[in-house]
């Protein structure tokens, strides 16, 4: 969550020249003032444990202070994953007893709502380290309820319908396409609750990257997203988006260079069905799938079916050192270490990784991301 940035109160410290002329600090001193300036978190987590032992003497102010401070997360980060994970767990519970205890005292404080979207947020991400689904299904409950409360601000509101439908697209992971309605539901629902939100074009982009075997519907909410986006960043990426699908069911006509010395031409497979995988050894996510096809690939069948890759890395080595651990070195495989601009995957506007083209005996792009597919595409068109 990101902090936002607090102003000094009534009694900061004075500067220099406002010291009476008799006071002359001493060099410990001194060292302590330019150790706190340099440590405001310190600071403030040193406040938050005051507060715990002043008790109802600390203002509701002063008590929410240290609740934004604590928002710029637990400090300097842990050298090992399980130093990390109980870092995160002790922060957790420290701001989350923090949070409960201003609501508790102040229910009716007019930062109570933005107190509950920040404990929504703790709940999520505890619930998400831990992979207990019933934690985030009570920040989603809380952020429901933000949303409808009559009392709350329109901005909160939004706010709470917003991470309410982006927790809820992250729990579908693994059944986007199988949920793919209601999904696409939420985008439209957001949209129509909250006009002129900018976060509104952004998951009506995200729910069309699970229409990918309905081109009609995925063309209607990329244009919808268009009309209303303002973000450049964005409207680039529905640029590419529609310009892929502009491919879908016709010839791909594709020629690069491979790291075995040869060259792989989309036009010389008539016959085959080919798979064209885009991803980046420095993508976990695409690590993580290259795995799993790499396993499936074995069980389908070999004859007229062609795999090529196109990477987008900037490090050969390390892309080379993958490809001998997935076994994978006499894949036909591109690359030129331009990452995002590589020559071959920027013309078609790949902007997401892995993409999976599934071309069929003809050369027809008739898969945009058969990522979670591809093994239904691959025998129908072999079938041809």
């Amino acid at each position: 969550m990101k902090c936002k940035p607090l102003r000094p109160g009534p009694g900061a410290a004075r500067s220099r020249n406002a010291r009476p002329a008799r006071f002359v600090a001493s060099p410990r001193c001194e060292i302590w003032r330019a150790l706190l300036r340099r440590h405001r978190l310190f600071c403030l987590l040193l406040a938050a444990l005051l507060l715990v032992s002043l008790g109802a003497s600390a203002t509701p102010d002063e008590e929410w202070s240290v609740i934004v401070a604590l928002d710029a997360g637990p400090g300097k980060k842990p050298g090992t994953r399980e130093a990390a994970r109980l870092q995160a767990r002790t922060h957790f519970a420290k701001h989350q007893s923090l949070i409960e205890g201003f609501l508790s005292k102040y229910p009716e404080d007019p930062r109570a709502f933005d107190a509950r979207l920040r404990l929504a947020a703790i709940l999520a991400a505890e619930g998400k380290m831990d992979n207990v689904q019933s934690q985030v299904d009570e920040a989603m409950r809380l952020l429901s309820a933000v949303e409808k409360a009559p009392g709350a601000p329109q901005e909160l509101r939004a706010d709470a319908g917003f991470r309410r439908a982006s927790l809820y697209l992250q729990s579908l992971t693994g059944r986007e396409y199988e949920m793919r309605g209601s999904i696409v539901n939420e985008a439209r629902n957001f949209v129509a609750k909250y006009p002129g939100d900018r976060r509104g074009p952004r998951l009506l982009v995200e729910a069309a990257t699970v229409c990918d075997s309905d081109p009609a519907l995925k063309s209607e909410l990329l244009n919808a997203a268009r009309a209303l986006s303002k973000e450049d960043a964005l409207n680039r990426r529905i640029a590419d988006d529609l310009g892929r699908l502009d491919l879908l069911d016709k010839p791909l006509h594709l020629k690069f260079d491979t790291l075995q010395g040869g060259t792989f031409d989309t036009d010389a497979q008539a016959g085959n069905v080919v798979v064209l995988v885009f991803w980046s050894a420095e993508s976990p996510h695409s690590l993580m799938w290259m795995q799993s096809f790499r396993r499936a690939v074995d069980k389908l069948p070999k004859s007229g079916l062609r795999i090529a890759t196109v990477s987008l890395d900037t490090n050969k080595t390390a892309l080379v050192q993958r490809m001998k651990e997935f076994q994978i070195s006499d894949w036909p495989t591109n690359f030129d270490g331009r990452g995002w601009d590589n020559a071959a995957a920027r013309p078609l506007g790949i902007n997401a990784l892995p993409t999976v083209f599934v071309l069929d005996k003809f050369g027809a792009l008739r898969a945009l991301n058969a990522r979670d597919s591809y093994d239904l595409w691959v025998r129908r068109l072999l079938r041809k």
